[in-house]
């Protein structure tokens, strides 16, 4: 009769190995992993800014203008809720239908859940706030912002304060970015070249994201539009360009293509003369070269 041979199983301290490699292969792989989702979302997000560039570039070549940050008949604050560069080009992002269902003789953004419609186009997969954004009247979010140049509106100053305390200034009627109160700027005023020059940025929930309906008032630019002067660098709190990508921010240039900025890049105070590197991107017509960026 044939005796069977007993089976050997793995000892305590076998298993204990096996599960100590497991435990150090998970570790090693993890942040492979998660490199390779964030590069991915990064990409998605360049894609994003790729399709604006498309956008934008037609409704130039319909109007012979870049779309206005924001119309109003008056640069005064109040809430009055205008329409904003990311309306204008939505005829050119397939969104032809819900364009034509907007009243622009009266600009109320109202019924409110016309302008809660998601856009997967206006959103960063990065960015984990809501698709309405509570900080800005619950209208529905962006995470791209039009350039307003490498000055501030006048309400944002050091000390949460304007040198008008405690009224309400008037908003800028000329910057010398691409985007603000009834801007229509061409590429004929690119003077700086298409190349160098913003268009677009990124803007996420550290800085209160967007809303792509356009501005509750006058005085609630950065709904629609952001700024580079001196102390709003990226990602370096509420009033900048800011991005949940690791590093920096990904911008959109006039000649459509998309880079991705470094927080680093050289920014401070300076006049036309001395401006710095991420102050000249945003200036149209400064007539400064510009370094490697």
């Amino acid at each position: 009769m044939t005796q069977l041979r007993p089976t050997r199983g793995f000892t305590l301290i076998e298993l204990l190995v096996v599960i100590a490699l497991i435990v150090v292969l998970t570790a090693l792989c993890l942040p492979a992993i998660q490199h390779a989702r964030d590069e991915a979302r990064k990409a998605q997000c360049q894609n994003n800014l790729k399709q604006f560039g498309l956008a934008l570039h037609n409704y130039h070549d319909s109007s012979r203008v870049f779309p206005p940050g924001w119309t109003q008949y008056h640069p005064q604050p109040g809430p009055e809720t205008r329409f904003g560069w990311a309306v204008f080009v939505l005829p050119y992002l397939d969104q032809v239908r819900l364009y034509k269902q907007f009243n622009f003789q009266t600009q109320r953004a109202e019924p409110l859940n016309l302008f809660q419609t998601r856009f997967a186009v206006y959103r960063c997969p990065e960015d984990p706030s809501p698709d309405n954004n509570s900080q800005r009247g619950e209208f529905g979010t962006m995470n791209y912002s039009g350039n307003f140049g490498p000055v501030a509106p006048p309400r944002w100053m050091a000390n949460g304060s304007t040198e008008f305390w405690p009224g309400q200034a008037p908003t800028l009627t000329e910057t010398n970015g691409l985007a603000f109160l009834n801007s229509r700027v061409a590429v004929r005023d690119i003077l700086d070249g298409t190349s160098n020059t913003l268009l677009l940025g990124e803007r996420s929930v550290t800085g209160g994201a967007a809303i792509w309906m356009g501005v509750r008032g006058n005085e609630f630019e950065t709904d629609q539009v952001t700024d580079c002067s001196p102390g709003h660098e990226i990602n370096s709190g509420e009033a900048g360009f800011s991005s949940r990508h690791t590093g920096g921010a990904n911008f959109l240039f006039c000649d459509g293509t998309v880079r991705f900025l470094s927080e680093k890049i050289e920014s401070g105070p300076g006049d036309q003369q001395q401006m710095k590197t991420y102050q000249k991107l945003s200036h149209r017509a400064d007539g400064n070269p510009i370094a490697e960026f």
